[in-house]
């Protein structure tokens, strides 16, 4: 028994995207999400669930899609095949098929991408945190989780998510100034937040999807300029791009020689 409203789904992601889906992906992602729901304890219920909550199972497939195969296209094109303006919809629906910090170099951002991987992976510390002693202390008497006259009161307790249980700062990734290309499926802009966008980051999946709700096109470059007001952050990781990571990414361009 057919327990996804095509239609209804169709017409429920327009409005809350602005983005046309393609039926033939809609059909397969539909027949999956049956299958998925006919295994569950709740299979005789199934028919009966709401178109909310349709479109919410939907969407989080849509959302680990590639933007070419489930969605039409949504950015215009001008004579010459470029992009100059962003459709009169109240936001854009994309896809992320780049990201780089062209404010930090490429150099700099591997150091950072390999310490920060050395210290999850395999405990190794930065190195520009000090030694510990053989008792594990940090060996410079800066701070740690158990600094004198520091135990009294629940803050002393609260969770940082900064430093790690041995009161160390953890290795963070830099944020310059974040460059993307993002593509509707079938064409490709550039953009670059003109300031630091928090929900941004470079370690960001390919593969991830926005809403832009506003921009503007700076000439001559044709550069989309973003803000934290005109970017939405919706998610997802489609299984095609997992390999390229942002250090996959980086081994790959320093191997070309590029510079950033």
């Amino acid at each position: 028994m057919t327990m996804i409203d095509r239609a209804g789904v169709t017409a429920g992601i327009k409005r809350k995207y602005g983005v046309s889906i393609r039926p033939q992906w809609l059909e397969k992602c539909a027949e999956h999400v049956e299958a998925e729901l006919a295994n569950t304890s709740n299979a005789s219920n199934a028919h009966n669930l709401h178109l909310e909550v349709q479109t919410r199972l939907v969407i989080e497939q849509l959302l680990d899609s590639d933007i070419g195969e489930s969605c039409f296209p949504a950015l215009v094109v001008d004579n010459n095949n470029q992009v100059n303006r962003l459709p009169g919809t109240p936001h854009t629906f994309l896809q992320v098929q780049e990201i780089m910090d062209v404010g930090i170099s490429k150099h700099a951002m591997w150091e950072a991408v390999r310490e920060k991987e050395d210290f999850e992976q395999r405990g190794i510390r930065p190195s520009y945190l000090p030694a510990l002693d053989e008792d594990g202390d940090d060996s410079s008497g800066v701070f740690t989780a158990n600094t004198q006259g520091n135990t009294q009161g629940s803050a002393a307790h609260a969770p940082n998510d900064d430093v790690d249980a041995n009161g160390d700062r953890k290795p963070k990734i830099p944020h310059g100034m974040l460059k993307l290309v993002l593509t509707d499926g079938r064409t490709r802009i550039s953009a670059l937040e003109l300031t630091p966008i928090p929900q941004l980051n470079v370690e960001l999946p390919i593969g991830t999807k926005v809403l832009v709700k506003a921009g503007q096109f700076m000439q001559p470059t044709g550069l989309l300029s973003l803000d934290a007001d005109g970017i939405q952050l919706l998610g997802g990781a489609p299984a095609q791009y997992e390999q390229f990571t942002l250090r996959t990414r980086l081994e790959s361009s320093l191997r070309r020689g590029t510079v950033g």
